[in-house]
C-alpha cells in the first residue's frame, strides 16, 4: 500500500490513503480520507488471508456502537464501520480515527506521566463498564486484552479501546490472546470466554498498579534457566499447567518478596501500597480461582467496579507529596510516606452526640467543590484537631448544646444548605452548627484545598 491508493468500502464510500500510522505482523493501519465527506478515518488491511474473521467483523459492523444497559453509547470502543475488499485475498475495514494525543499506554505511563490514584479509579471503572457491557449485554468477549489496544488519559481516567476486530462470540474464532495476558486455560488450548476476559482484565490492572506480570517470579526464571528455554517457549508450563501467582498466599515458591532483582523490588514496593480490597481481587483471580474448574468464580467486572468506586470515594491527600492517594493501607501510593489518620481522630466521650466522618473525594483542583453531609448518629464521638494539611476549616465541639460545628477558616463565605433546602451564609471566622441533612458547600480559591465529604 502507498499514499494515494483508493479503497472502496462495501458501504459504497471511496477512501483515499493519506498516511501510514501503524504496522504489525498481521496488518497495516493507514489514515484514510473519505472522498465524499472529506472526513478522515483509520483503515486496517491484513497482510495475509483474513477471511476466517470476516464474519466476525461483519457482526461488529451490525452492532455499530456498543451501548450500555441504559442505552448509552460507549464512545471509548471503536468498532469497524465497513469492510473493504481488495485484489486477491486482501481484506480490510474502515473505523473511526481516534485522537490519542492526550492518551498513553501502561509502558509509557511507567516511564512518563503516571496517572493519579483518582485517575486510576476511573480507568478501572471505565474499563469494567466496557467488559460488563460486552459480556452481559452482547454475550461477547474481548479475547485479546493487552496494553497495545487499551489507551487511557492519565489526567482524566478516560479510556480508548482501538483495534477491536478481535471482539466476538466464544465459538467464533478470532484470536486467542497476547502472551502474558492469556488465562491458563486459553494457553492450554481452550477458547477465550468472559471468564478468560476477566483474567486478562486483572492482568491489565496488575500491570498498571504493580508492574511486571502476575506469574513471572523466581520459579519462572529458574524453570527457564534449568531447562534452557525462553519464557515464551515454556509458556504452557509457567502460564498454563504450573501457573503460580507471585503473591499466592498458599504457595510461596514463586514469591518475589525476597528477590534480589531491582524490577521485583519495585513490584514488591507497589504491592505493599495497595489496599487490601485490591489485593483480594488479584488473589481471587490469579490464585484461589485459577484452576479451570473454578474460573467462573473469578472476580467479575462488577467486583472491580465496586471496589474502585469505593476507593475513589475514600481518597486522601498525602501530607508529604501533596498527591491524592488511597487511604488504606496507611502508606502513600505515590511516595510511600506513612500516613497519619487522614480522617478525623474520634475519641469517646459521653458528651458528644453527633459523629462526623470525613472522606476525601479529590484534591488539588480549583473547580472541585466540598460537600459535607452529616449523619445523625448517637455515637459519643469527640473530634480532635488532627486534620489533613491545607484544610480551610476545623471541627469544633460545643459542650453547652452537645453538638459539633464547623468553623470557616477561609477568606470566603460559605453557602450552607439546610435539610429543608433553605440556604444561609457562613462568613469567614464563623462557626456553623452541623445538623442532620445539612450540606456545606465550599468553592475554594486555592488549589491546595482537600475536597472532603462528611458522612
Amino acid at each position: 500500500m502507498k499514499k494515494g491508493d483508493i479503497k472502496k468500502g462495501l458501504n459504497g464510500e471511496i477512501y483515499i490513503l493519506a498516511k501510514r500510522i501503524g504496522r504489525g505482523g498481521q496488518a497495516e493501519v493507514w489514515k484514510a480520507q473519505s472522498k465524499a465527506s472529506k472526513k478522515y478515518y483509520a483503515y486496517k488491511e491484513y497482510k495475509h488471508n483474513a477471511y476466517n474473521i470476516r464474519t466476525n467483523i461483519e457482526d461488529l459492523i451490525k452492532i455499530g456502537k456498543l451501548k450500555d444497559k441504559h442505552g448509552k453509547a460507549l464512545t471509548s470502543v471503536v468498532l469497524p464501520i465497513t469492510i473493504v475488499e481488495g485484489t486477491g485475498d486482501a481484506l480490510g475495514y474502515i473505523m473511526e480515527l481516534v485522537d490519542l494525543q492526550d492518551y498513553t499506554t501502561i509502558k509509557k505511563a511507567w516511564c512518563g506521566k503516571y496517572p493519579s490514584c483518582e485517575a486510576i479509579c476511573k480507568i478501572v471503572k471505565n474499563l469494567s463498564q466496557v467488559f460488563e457491557t460486552l459480556h452481559l449485554s452482547y454475550g461477547m468477549c474481548y479475547k485479546d486484552v493487552n496494553e497495545g489496544n487499551i489507551f487511557f488519559n492519565p489526567e482524566t481516567g478516560d479510556i480508548k479501546i482501538i483495534d477491536n476486530d478481535n471482539i466476538g462470540y466464544r465459538d467464533k474464532f478470532t484470536i486467542k490472546g497476547t502472551s502474558g495476558y492469556m488465562a491458563p486455560e486459553v494457553v492450554l488450548g481452550d477458547k477465550p470466554d468472559h471468564n478468560s476476559d476477566r483474567f486478562s482484565f486483572a492482568v491489565f490492572v496488575y500491570r498498571l498498579l504493580v508492574g511486571g506480570f502476575p506469574f513471572e517470579g523466581p520459579y519462572t526464571e529458574n524453570y527457564c534457566i534449568r531447562n534452557n528455554v525462553l519464557p515464551d517457549d515454556a509458556r504452557k508450563i509457567i502460564y498454563g499447567t504450573n501457573a503460580l501467582f507471585v503473591w499466592n498466599p498458599a504457595d510461596r515458591q514463586n514469591s518475589i518478596e525476597r528477590s534480589p532483582s531491582p524490577q521485583h523490588r519495585g513490584q514488591v514496593e507497589y504491592w505493599g501500597r495497595l489496599p487490601s480490597s485490591v489485593k483480594d481481587l488479584f488473589i481471587n483471580t490469579f490464585a484461589v480461582n485459577l484452576p479451570k474448574d473454578r474460573r467462573a468464580e473469578r472476580a467479575t467486572d462488577a467486583d472491580w467496579r465496586n471496589v474502585f468506586d469505593g476507593l475513589e470515594k475514600n481518597l486522601v491527600v498525602c501530607p508529604r507529596c501533596g498527591k491524592v492517594t488511597f487511604r488504606e493501607p496507611g502508606k502513600c501510593f505515590e511516595c510511600a510516606h506513612l500516613l497519619a489518620d487522614p480522617v478525623i481522630d474520634h475519641r469517646t466521650t459521653a458528651q458528644a452526640r453527633h459523629k462526623v466522618v470525613f472522606k476525601v473525594l479529590s484534591a488539588g483542583e480549583v473547580k472541585k467543590e466540598l460537600e459535607a453531609y452529616v449523619s445523625d448518629e448517637i455515637s459519643g464521638a469527640q473530634v480532635s484537631k488532627h486534620l489533613p494539611p491545607g484544610m480551610l476549616f476545623k471541627i469544633m465541639y460545643n459542650k453547652s448544646i452537645q453538638k459539633l460545628g464547623i468553623k470557616n477558616l477561609s477568606a470566603s463565605p460559605w453557602t450552607i444548605v439546610c435539610a429543608d433546602k433553605s440556604k444561609k451564609e457562613c462568613a469567614p471566622g464563623q462557626v456553623q452548627i452541623l445538623e442532620k441533612g445539612m450540606m456545606v458547600r465550599i468553592i475554594p480559591k486555592t488549589a491546595q484545598l482537600n475536597v472532603m465529604e462528611v458522612q
